[in-house]
């Protein structure tokens, strides 16, 4: 009976450990599984680590306390940390380039050349390509990017609109009303959760004239107001810095760099140490950390008994470098970029391995141009096109007539860099033949816009379009085999037109692999 009685409780304690639980229904059985994660618990060892841990939607988390804080923490880290502001600059020029460039698409050529041409002249009146690199690095610092459009009477062009930046702690509700759900900080929202406007000081708070000018409020209706950041969470409507999650890895290389210096400066201060094993009552008494000046090329004796060494510099000095790549490489994660851009330092790097590294990066950047795109160039343009309707007469000056096919657009980004020219223009041409991308799409990841392309290279060499795009055709889908070309198609002019097109897309090597002119 005792070895029964202790089986019985070793199987009873299995029951109980067990994860199936068994509750007899009837004939049949219920069985419930009892799962569990480790991060879920609660231990000892981890209880400090997430102790601050919280409930909060993504609007109570980014509260203006939270706000103010990570922000005024970002900008003084880019501020003092060389390596964080090489990633912020080197970000926004990455992201923004050159600018952008419009590419109407209302299927109307000469209009869609109007167009393009008047924005080009308005933008570069309000140097919008300086503005939008700005937006990008005010977006990564402190989370968010504002921008209104505003009548200015100054702008050197027909259109008088111009576009005014505002930095985060500017979009903000003086007396904010507690418990209005429609009513977070600085934005107004209807039931739908539209933003109706927002509320920007006329002066920034930490200005001279804050205090006398706080309740002084700029109430701008949303589709005049350009708001760029990263929707990260559902109902998020304010955004932090993106270096949030690194912020202490800056203060941390800090705090390392100065212990290795300071380990340098300390074992070069001490030029000679001595050292001996006589004891202490059997020489002549000596002041506790005396010092005595050594001259140069001066042949010295030491004492009976003594000997004199230096203090080694050891501690940290060998593992700084590896240490500082690592938190070079951790600040820069968030925005996918790779250590060698981070640091402005391929030295370690072969070119298989910078270019596979580079395609993370530079998928983000795509998405961030998208979120560019709608959030700031859509707005920007339909305030524009709306006021070149009106100032230049078009469609009868009438903006309530205007349908989605008259304000048809797309924005052609700048090209990423390449390193290996020669692979790029192989692929380029093989798409290009094989018919997996047109010559639009082909010219438009150029930050090019074939219709422009063709008309300039059609002028300069004294061609109709009509030839030029022809011959375009022949590239494109290739003849079949047999087909013989008409009499005397010699190399004419349209075909060093065209061959002068296609170059600016896959440009001709020579045999060194380096281009021609080069």
């Amino acid at each position: 009976m005792g070895k029964k009685s202790k089986k019985s409780k070793k199987k009873l304690a299995a029951a109980a450990a067990s994860p199936v639980e068994r509750e007899p229904l009837g004939a049949a059985q219920v069985v419930r599984v009892r799962g569990s994660y480790d991060a879920a618990r609660t231990t000892t060892d981890f209880e400090n680590y997430w102790s601050n841990t919280d409930r909060f939607d993504a609007d109570s988390a980014h509260s203006p306390n939270v706000r103010e804080t990570l922000v005024q923490r970002s900008r003084y880290e880019v501020t003092n940390n060389g390596y964080v502001d090489g990633i912020a600059q080197t970000y926004a020029t990455d992201l923004v380039g050159t600018g952008p460039k419009l590419r109407m698409q209302t299927g109307s050529d000469r209009f869609n050349q109007l167009v393009e041409v008047v924005w080009g002249r308005w933008a570069r009146a309000i140097q919008l390509r300086r503005k939008l690199w700005c937006m990008a690095h005010a977006k990564l610092v402190d989370g968010e990017a504002f921008a209104t459009i505003r009548r200015n009477g100054r702008v050197r062009s027909d259109i008088k609109l111009d576009v005014v930046l505002h930095e985060t702690e500017q979009c903000q509700t003086p007396y904010l009303p507690y418990g209005d759900p429609g009513y977070i900080d600085g934005v107004r929202f209807d039931q739908y959760g539209n933003p109706l406007w927002y509320d920007f000081l006329r002066h920034h708070p930490g200005s001279d004239h804050a205090m006398a000018y706080t309740e002084d409020v700029d109430r701008v209706p949303a589709h005049l107001v350009a708001h760029w950041f990263r929707l990260r969470r559902p109902g998020q409507h304010r955004a932090v810095p993106e270096f949030s999650s690194t912020l202490n890895t800056g203060a941390a290389r800090r705090r390392w760099l100065e212990a290795t210096v300071a380990a340098a400066e300390t074992a070069a201060d001490y030029s000679v140490l001595l050292k001996t094993m006589v004891q202490p009552e059997d020489f002549e008494g000596v002041v506790p950390l005396s010092t005595l000046e050594i001259e140069k090329r001066m042949m010295t004796a030491l004492p009976d008994g003594y000997d004199a060494y230096q203090m080694k510099s050891e501690h940290p000095t060998r593992q700084f470098e590896d240490f500082n790549n690592s938190l070079i490489n951790e600040q820069a994660r968030p925005k996918s970029m790779p250590l060698n851009k981070a640091s402005c330092n391929s030295a370690k790097y072969n070119y298989a391995s910078g270019r596979l590294d580079h395609q993370t990066y530079y998928a983000e950047l795509d998405v961030e141009r998208e979120d560019c795109s709608e959030l700031t160039l859509d707005v920007i343009f339909d305030a524009f096109f709306d006021a070149a309707v009106m100032t230049y007469g078009w469609f009868g000056g009438d903006t309530r007539i205007l349908t989605d096919q008259a304000r048809a657009h797309a924005w052609d980004w700048p090209k990423h860099g390449v390193a290996d020219v020669e692979s790029e223009a192989k692929a380029n041409e093989i798409r290009l033949k094989s018919g997996q991308v047109g010559l639009h799409r082909l010219y438009s990841e150029q930050g090019l816009d074939l219709d422009d392309e063709v008309r300039q290279m059609a002028q300069a060499f004294g061609v109709d379009e009509k030839v030029v795009r022809e011959r375009l055709l022949d590239i494109a889908l290739p003849k079949p085999p047999g087909m013989q070309p008409p009499a005397g198609s010699g190399e004419s002019t349209a075909d060093k037109a065209v061959a002068a097109i296609v170059n600016r897309v896959h440009p001709q090597l020579n045999g060194n692999g380096a281009l021609h002119g080069n």
